[in-house]
């Protein structure tokens, strides 16, 4: 049976007219905030009578068609606490930059308006029916809702519908969808389905449907707690700004955020919102019966982040929603399914143009049910989909996407096709690993560099390339979180010779660090509590834009609250990896990459790793992400966790002597490899920086499996020992994701 479960985000939609001519004129923009030269997100870009508009993007940047009939009008540009700019539509020309200034009017001293915070939100509830739309209207509108796992897309849908807006007592919201197109990654959301509703789409005005807010209903005004903080300027207006949070000891799931009021008319013109900390323990995903059906099925949701802004545009003296975002993180745990995950949402949903006058209901036949799934309706992938509209611009190529996940599902029709094909081939390891990993190349699939080592001795090494890659058996890749094997080796040669314990609480190391109550061990089996820094979005841009020094990293960016009770559960955080490799310098009174170098690099003869930023690129491979070269990367802000760059020849080396004393006695060795925590994610048990398999691979059935996978922007890898026959598998690629688990657990039953 088939489940659909909405992660209840409400889901907003993007709107626009038909122009009478059909000439149309384009212009594009980028726009920045004057005095940071930051761009900025989600400013309205529109023309003088706010009939027709967008927004810009995260990136500041927008692109808008009107027809040519409007050449010799204005665009006006409008953001909050910024003064308005009017350009001529003439004078714009395509990609120009434009600058806002900060509005100097702001008013703090709130007090001269002679009302109270409570009184002017009364008011501003009580004026609804005279500032909002109190007759029908239509719109046609486009959404795009994206989510992601650790960074990678697994599910994209947009959408273009018309809607019929009604308040009348006997009337019904209409939808008529135009186009829907849409890709999921089929093993990650398994029969999961995120999307939208028509009932969800029109419950996003969250103005015209006050008793559903949660915070400005009756009810929801007694659980939170409202200040008036100052007066600022928007779109020429003077505006309130009342900032809100829940009431502390209230045992139920509240909002914080601010509203943003109309001086003159009391109209709400801009809600900035999201769960508030004080009672997101207390957050119920859904109804009582949708609970109960993913109870069912053994699944828990929870909604750890949730942050919406919206805002409405005045038309003819009434207000009517403008657009929509919608930033939240849900995690979604099934233990029946062996799957736990973070998918990060983000929604864009645009209202372009508004149709006031001569406005009927659309017939039946036109209309999608309330009800069904936007996303489950006829989906094209026209490579030109979105040329004759007003859009939110993306910050990424759907196509490519779109075949880099159809790809990605079809992986297990491709395992069963190659097995078939292997039915007729000689009994050679060598031969056969090199068929499944050619069939994979040549399906687009893998690009990089293989190796494979039965009994510790190298019996398959090959590398594999596409059109734009240039790999060679001496290539260096990036090997992402394979790095944290190093690093949890470190630590265990420092308690090995006495200097520190993993029991130790890491304040003991760090004295100045928020969180000291932690333990190294908890650090190392992803127990700490401490949120990962690499999936937090404005952590991301940040560290992805220059390059910071340790103590600055563990400072900006691993110091936020806790997530739960270190110990009590396991959650993977690459923070945590960051602090070990903070510890691995203070005990060792050398930097990480020193001690890595002088402990495991050099006594082993890996000539070609190293940590951190390369001054010899000749052989370094380059990162691919969709197929376009990854951005420039300072890989020291992952140290720790990641950043270590090294060649298949050399981590072979590093694979041989963990079955070695070397680099450790066999007794402290074995402490690395016992299963300390869940990671029900990817089906293993969790040691020192190792995961032990339990569902992925089938050999998993008759031997211990040890492994651990890399993710790096460009870069993905995969890194497994088998114990016992001395196996070694390790697969470096340098464009993007790729079926790591299938192609590895076809190569491991080759050799079993």
């Amino acid at each position: 049976m088939r489940y659909y479960i909405s992660l209840f985000i409400f889901l907003l939609c993007a709107l626009q007219v038909n122009a009478q001519n059909s000439s149309m004129l384009t212009v594009h923009g980028v726009v920045f905030d004057k005095k940071t030269k930051n761009p900025l997100p989600y400013v309205n870009i529109s023309l003088r009578d706010n009939r027709l508009g967008t927004v810009t993007n995260i990136n500041g940047a927008f692109k808008f068609r009107v027809p040519s009939s409007y050449k010799d009008d204005s665009l006006h540009i409008s953001y909050i606490g910024f003064e308005t700019v009017a350009i001529k539509l003439s004078e714009i020309v395509k990609g120009a930059h434009i600058f806002l200034v900060e509005d100097t009017q702001v008013l703090n001293e709130v007090v001269v308006t002679g009302l109270t915070v409570e009184s002017i939100l009364t008011k501003a509830i009580e004026k609804i029916p005279d500032n909002y739309y109190n007759t029908p209207y239509k719109s046609k509108g486009f959404y795009r809702l994206t989510a992601r796992k650790q960074g990678l897309y697994i599910r994209i849908s947009e959408a273009a519908f018309h809607l019929y807006h009604t308040k009348e007592s006997n009337g019904k919201n209409q939808l008529k969808l135009e186009k829907v197109r849409e890709i999921k990654d089929e093993q990650v959301l398994n029969n999961m389905e995120i999307g939208a509703k028509p009932k969800s789409i029109f419950g996003a005005d969250i103005i015209n449907n006050l008793n559903e807010s949660g915070f400005l209903d009756k009810k929801g005004r007694k659980y939170h707690i409202f200040i008036l903080e100052a007066i600022t300027s928007y779109n020429g207006r003077e505006i309130y700004v009342i900032s809100f949070d829940q009431k502390d000891g209230i045992k139920k799931s509240g909002y914080r955020g601010k509203l943003f009021i109309d001086l003159e008319t009391f109209a709400f013109i801009h809600l900035d919102y999201g769960l508030s900390p004080k009672g997101i323990a207390y957050h119920k995903v859904g109804s009582a019966s949708q609970r109960v059906l993913l109870d069912i099925f053994g699944i828990e949701i929870s909604v750890p982040k949730y942050d919406t802004k919206i805002s409405y545009k005045k038309i003819g003296g009434k207000y009517y929603l403008s657009n929509v975002y919608v930033d939240a993180v849900n995690s979604i745990r099934n233990s029946r399914a062996h799957y736990d995950f973070d998918a990060d949402l983000r929604l864009d949903y645009l209202i372009t143009n508004i149709q006031t006058e001569n406005c009927e209901p659309f017939t039946d036949e036109e209309v999608l049910g309330k009800n069904k799934y936007i996303e489950k309706q006829h989906s094209i992938y026209d490579q030109n989909f979105w040329d004759e509209h007003n859009v939110v611009l993306p910050n990424f190529d759907f196509t490519t996407i779109a075949k880099t996940i159809a790809a990605k599902n079809k992986t297990q029709d491709f395992k069963i096709e190659i097995e078939d094909l292997l039915r007729k081939y000689p009994k050679n390891k060598a031969g056969r690993i090199d068929t499944i990993l050619s069939f994979y190349n040549k399906k687009g699939l893998f690009h990089g560099n293989a190796l494979v080592a039965y009994g510790r001795e190298s019996i398959f090494q090959k590398s594999y390339n596409n059109s734009f890659t240039k790999n060679h058996q001496k290539t260096q890749f990036r090997i992402g979180s394979i790095s944290k094997t190093f690093t949890s080796m470190l630590i265990m040669q420092l308690e090995n010779e006495g200097k520190l314990k993993v029991s130790d609480p890491i304040g003991m190391y760090l004295p100045d660090y928020v969180h000291g109550s932690i333990t190294i061990e908890q650090l190392l089996t992803h127990q700490s509590g401490i949120p990962n820094y690499t999936v937090n979005d404005d952590h991301l841009e940040m560290i992805l834009t220059k390059p910071y020094p340790l103590d600055e990293l563990v400072l900006l960016f691993c110091n936020d609250s806790l997530e739960f009770e270190p110990g009590t559960k396991f959650k993977y955080s690459n923070s945590g990896f960051v602090l070990l490799s903070q510890i691995i310098e203070k005990v060792a009174n050398k930097t990480y990459a020193q001690v890595l170098k002088d402990r495991i690099f050099t006594p082993l003869k890996m000539n070609h790793s190293y940590f951190g930023n390369p001054i010899d690129r000749t052989n370094l491979a380059i990162g691919y992400l969709y197929e376009k070269p990854e951005q420039n990367y300072y890989v020291q802000n992952v140290i720790g966790a990641g950043g270590i760059t090294s060649t298949t020849e050399d981590l072979l080396k590093w694979s041989n002597a963990i079955e070695t004393e070397l680099l450790l006695p066999k007794e402290k060795m074995k402490e690395l490899f016992m299963p300390r925590a869940d990671y029900a994610d990817w089906d293993a048990d969790y040691g020192y920086g190792w995961m032990l398999d339990r569902y992925q691979f089938q050999a998993s059935k008759k031997h211990q499996i040890r492994y651990h996978p890399g993710t790096e922007l460009g870069f993905y890898s995969m890194f497994l020992k088998q114990p016992d026959e001395k196996i070694s598998i390790i697969l470096l690629s340098n464009t993007g994701d790729f079926p790591r688990f299938e192609i590895t657990d076809l190569i491991l039953n080759e050799l079993n």
